[in-house]
């Protein structure tokens, strides 16, 4: 019966990977037309001043994400141990 799990996970493997780079290889062809078309519409100083946004947005949601990530970790940790006083001050 192990045989056929492994089997199994291995098949399961296999797909998730081919799905993967069937989604990584659309994604590309999608970015490469879109950024086509976007530096047809915009002109060179507008796709410039929209890449210098982009990056800035993308920035900003980098630190928000790994903020979050990090107060998730240390209330997650203070709920773990049951220390309500150190949770309360976590919090505030």
């Amino acid at each position: 019966m192990a045989i056929n799990q492994e089997e199994s996970s291995n098949k399961t493997i296999a797909k998730n990977t081919l799905f993967l780079y069937f989604r990584m290889l659309f994604t590309m062809l999608v970015s490469l037309y879109t950024s086509r078309v976007n530096l047809a519409v915009l002109g060179i100083v507008d796709h410039g001043i929209y890449q210098i946004v982009g990056g800035v947005v993308a920035m900003f949601a980098f630190i928000n994400s790994s903020l979050s990530g990090a107060t998730s970790r240390f209330l997650t940790y203070e709920l773990g141990r049951g220390d309500k006083e150190r949770l309360k001050k976590n919090i505030c």
